[in-house]
């Protein structure tokens, strides 16, 4: 082989050895990153009525309440189901949950439950042995989610997207 040859395929493993460290970095930064906690006085948790303009009874939710969806964003094989909670929607091992986690040894057979109501969505874990957590916090009562929050279910990861 020439020197320019060596040369090249010298320069193009180095970009390939840099190209990996990056998805390595990358997949790293994904999987610890956690959503930043509203903590502004919008987030008070209690709806607003809406002005006369609006349908009687509508309540006006505050921005980082109107989660539209809730998307699993780990494990891979579950990655990018989403679901809506306007029924309520449940998760666990059963077979007759919305979501079953059959082969997940962490979740209990009726682990938690998602409901929306008046335009905000909520989890409550149902009495599961190894609890729900709300971005690394167990819960033990119902629980309003804001856009972003992260909800782990066994070792099933939700998050609350628009």
């Amino acid at each position: 082989m020439t020197d320019q040859l060596l040369g090249v395929l010298k320069i193009v493993l180095l970009l390939a050895l840099y190209l990996f460290f990056a998805r390595v970095l990358w997949a790293v930064w994904n999987e610890v990153r956690v959503p930043a906690v509203n903590r502004s006085a919008q987030g008070s948790g209690t709806p607003k009525t809406v002005t006369s303009d609006s349908p009687v009874g509508a309540v006006k939710v505050s921005r980082p309440y109107r989660v539209a969806r809730m998307k699993v964003i780990s494990p891979a094989p579950l990655r990018g189901f989403t679901f809506t909670a306007e029924q309520p929607f449940t998760v666990g091992r059963g077979t007759d949950n919305d979501l079953c986690l059959d082969d997940d040894e962490f979740a209990s057979t009726h682990h938690a439950r998602f409901v929306t109501s008046d335009g905000r969505t909520y989890v409550e874990d149902l009495a599961s042995t190894n609890g729900t957590f709300v971005n690394n916090h167990r819960i033990d009562q119902t629980v309003n989610l804001k856009i972003g929050d992260r909800v782990q279910i066994g070792s099933v990861i939700v998050e609350a997207v628009k």
